[in-house]
């Protein structure tokens, strides 16, 4: 038994000794992960390290007008939350009613325009896109950033106590669709 356990103490202290002390960063990433030098945006949206997700909660039903939705709940290493809501409206039409109608609740519009929506086998289309401030109607924060945008019959809805949380998250939902959309409905 103790040459057993001389064994494996020997093996740990030369492990130790071959790859260092390493403390883990929040984001599971290394210390040294760099942003690309391409990538411009300004420092208040954008994440210097990107976040990871762990998706929590799944949920899907009816609108009160009958449209069919589905829901997600993320968390972030530091359990900041993002809320996704994919409401499927049935027309064009019906998703930049629904967009416009959200954009009136605002209490501050931070970013609004036209984006260029890309999905990896679909043609690219022009959807509206805003970054807008709403009340909360939680207790965890007094306001919430709620990233709004349409794709094609589907209205998008993220939304997270943090901006740099639903930002960060937007962008790696559009990276992964641009990969895989055999999910999206268009």
């Amino acid at each position: 038994m103790k040459t057993v356990l001389s064994t494996i103490i020997a093996i740990c202290l030369s492990a130790t000794a071959a790859y260092g002390s390493q403390s883990p960063t929040p984001t599971g990433q290394q210390a040294d992960t760099k942003r690309p030098a391409t990538q411009q945006s300004s420092p208040e949206t954008t994440p210097q390290v990107e976040m990871k997700f762990k998706l929590v909660m799944m949920s899907n039903g009816s609108t009160k007008n009958g449209f069919a939705f589905s829901g997600m709940t993320y968390e972030t290493a530091n359990q900041v939350k993002v809320y996704v809501y994919l409401v499927h409206l049935g027309s064009r039409e019906g998703a930049k009613k629904e967009y416009d109608d959200r954009l009136k609740e605002a209490v501050r519009i931070i970013e609004q325009g036209k984006i260029q929506d890309k999905p990896a086998s679909k043609p690219p289309t022009t959807e509206d896109r805003a970054v807008i401030v709403l009340p909360s109607t939680g207790k965890d924060c007094k306001e919430m950033f709620t990233v709004l945008a349409t794709a094609g019959t589907v209205l998008r809805i993220q939304q997270s106590c943090s901006l740099e949380a639903v930002v960060a998250w937007e962008k790696l939902a559009n990276r992964n669709e641009s990969v895989d959309d055999r999910f999206v409905v268009r």
